[in-house]
C-alpha cells in the first residue's frame, strides 16, 4: 500500500473540480439531489476595478450568503445593498426558497430587518468567541 498524505487545498487548484463532480456523481447515486454551489458577485466600476463582492451557495432550494464586502474607499455609497439585492435575484432564478446569513454585526441586523430579513437564532460564544445571529428570508419562487 502506498503512503498516504492529507494536506489543505485552495480552491484555484485542480481537486476543486475534482471533488465538486465527485460530490454531484455521489447525490446523484443518493438520489438527493443536494449539491454545493458556491458562486460569487463582483461589483466593479467602469474600467473594470473591484469595488467588492459577494460570495454565497446554493444547496437544496436554500441560498447562503457567506460573505459580503466593499472596499474601504467605497463604503457608504449602497453597493452592499445592490449586491444583496443582485444575489436575492440569482437566488430565485436558481429556484432557492430561503435566503440565510449567519453574522455577527449586529448594526447590518437593521438594515437586514429593513430588507425583509428576520433573525431565526442567536448562538453566543460561538464563532471566534462571538455572537452571531442567523438571519434568514423567504424568497419568491417564479412560477
Amino acid at each position: 500500500m502506498s503512503e498516504l498524505t492529507i494536506r489543505e487545498m485552495g480552491q484555484d487548484e485542480e481537486f476543486t473540480a475534482w471533488f465538486g463532480d465527485l460530490l454531484e456523481m455521489e447525490a446523484e447515486r443518493s438520489g438527493s439531489g443536494i449539491v454545493l454551489d458556491d458562486r460569487y458577485l463582483v461589483l466593479s466600476n467602469e474600467i473594470g476595478d473591484w469595488i467588492g463582492g459577494l460570495r454565497y451557495h446554493l444547496r437544496g432550494g436554500v441560498a447562503h450568503l457567506v460573505d459580503v464586502a466593499i472596499a474601504p474607499d467605497h463604503r457608504h455609497h449602497g453597493y452592499a445593498h445592490r449586491l444583496l439585492a443582485a444575489f436575492e435575484e440569482r437566488a430565485v432564478e436558481s429556484k432557492a426558497h430561503l435566503a440565510e446569513f449567519w453574522t455577527d454585526d449586529h448594526r447590518s441586523e437593521g438594515l437586514l430587518a429593513a430588507l425583509g430579513w428576520r433573525r431565526v437564532m442567536e448562538r453566543e460564544g460561538y464563532i471566534g468567541g462571538r455572537t452571531w445571529s442567523l438571519m434568514e428570508k423567504p424568497l419568491a419562487t417564479p412560477p
